[in-house]
């Protein structure tokens, strides 16, 4: 894991989520974790996942988000909104979330990001994550 990262920095203590990303051998692993979510707190590691694929100029993310509370379905359409804006054409994107009572909203925001020229999947299983991410 990249530790001395500035998004890794004291600073984000102040946050309601804890993010951290480990480079391994083929993508980007970021594991997000935290009490609830909000738009903002979604848009906010968002684009924290989006620079550091910038910076690593990694093609290939995979997500693991932790966090109970979810956001309302007209938040996940706007965060989809948002997403497909942040500097992910090209990046293959799969997404795990721990809570499975979330997939239909998941698979709503899969939905909005890939009518919007994404490349992206949700999945209930973070192996299944990762040999999907990596088949191409």
């Amino acid at each position: 894991m990249s530790k001395n990262h500035p998004l890794n920095d004291e600073s984000l203590k102040a946050k309601n989520y804890h993010i951290t990303f480990e480079q391994r051998p083929q993508y980007l692993y970021v594991y997000v974790t935290g009490k609830h979510d909000s738009l903002e707190i979604s848009r906010q590691y968002w684009l924290e996942v989006a620079a550091n694929c910038q910076k690593l100029n990694c093609k290939k993310v995979l997500i693991e988000e932790d966090i109970p509370i979810a956001i309302s379905m007209g938040d996940m359409y706007q965060l989809g909104t948002d997403i497909s804006q942040m500097g992910f054409r090209g990046v293959r994107i799969a997404f795990y979330d721990r809570y499975a009572e979330q997939n239909e909203l998941n698979e709503f925001g899969e939905l909005v990001t890939v009518n919007r020229g994404l490349y992206g999947k949700i999945f209930n299983d973070v192996n299944e994550a990762e040999t999907w991410l990596l088949s191409e």
